[in-house]
């Protein structure tokens, strides 16, 4: 079995020491195969999936695919991920690409799936994990849905290419921000925030970005460090507060965190939302858990 690494653009893998802390509003990494930035939002931030699909030619024996988020003033649902090659016939090349194999803590994120590597070099709040009935399918669909906030996080996941031969990533999106008001114009994806807000849910950042490198050789690190040319760093503490007047409907309750041994009183929840950075001004998740473990594993 492939072990995952995260690569992402001109990022290179390594092992460091916390670097210069960085701004907000950060954009993607270089690099991609596939920036949703500039096209509609399904259903106008509806929660409306579309899947999406985009192509790429193996270059080397493994090959890193990594998908970045980002989602100011709420929440992307990506679901039922696959990687199959056109050239020579295969199942899907993802493993857990539904994410019901279960979940484990990766880079702090207890609520990785399976197979999967996490990273959140910014600390953005609101990072994604794995959450239930969110899904294309509806009802029992699991997805990964993610928050992250000014800033991309990411899931990524290495595989094995042949040299030469035509692959094709393919997966569903929905958004949940309504961005797009009754009568008005369409709301699109965009890599940054672009309404004058820049420091949290007010913003109207909302992207996924898709990267396919090649990975020969790389061994799983005991730590990842993404470096980009001095643009991504640890210790960036993003604060999110109150906004208006963006158009955009950012939610007024935090949202319950992944892991939950036990029934929380508010004011538990608050500290257990603050102790995980998570503790945002967004709705709470769709699925209240209530077992030791991000869902029903």
């Amino acid at each position: 079995m492939m072990k995952p690494v995260l690569l992402l653009g001109t990022f290179v893998l390594a092992v460091t020491s916390p670097l210069q802390a960085s701004t907000v509003n950060e954009p993607p990494p270089l690099g991609a195969i596939l920036d949703l930035d500039g096209t509609p939002i399904p259903g106008g931030g509806n929660n409306t999936a579309q899947m999406y699909t985009v192509n790429f030619v193996g270059a080397a024996t493994s090959t890193a695919v990594t998908f970045a988020f980002r989602d100011d003033p709420a929440f992307i649902s990506f679901s039922d991920i696959s990687v199959v090659d056109l050239t020579t016939a295969s199942g899907n090349l993802l493993l857990n690409g539904n994410f019901a194999g279960g979940v484990y803590t990766n880079n702090g994120n207890e609520c990785t799936p399976v197979d999967w590597t996490y990273a959140n070099v910014f600390d953005a709040a609101a990072g994604g994990e794995v959450d239930a009935d969110c899904g294309h399918l509806g009802a029992g669909d699991l997805c990964w849905l993610d928050g992250a906030t000014q800033a991309y996080d990411a899931i990524s996941q290495t595989i094995a290419t042949n040299v030469g031969d035509n692959y094709r990533i393919s997966f569903w999106v929905s958004e949940d921000s309504r961005c797009e008001a009754s009568g008005g114009p369409p709301c699109n994806f965009s890599r940054l925030s672009t309404n004058g807000d820049i420091t949290d849910t007010g913003g109207n950042g909302i992207n996924v970005a898709v990267y396919a490198q090649s990975a020969p050789g790389i061994p799983e690190p005991a730590s990842l460090v993404l470096v980009a040319g001095g643009l991504f760093g640890f210790g960036w503490k993003l604060r999110k507060r109150a906004s208006s007047g963006s158009g955009y409907r950012p939610r007024s309750i935090p949202f319950t965190p992944c892991l939950q041994r036990e029934p929380l009183g508010p004011s538990q929840h608050v500290q257990l939302n603050q102790k995980f950075r998570r503790a945002v001004r967004k709705r709470p998740r769709r699925h209240q858990y209530s077992s030791s473990r991000c869902a029903l594993w």
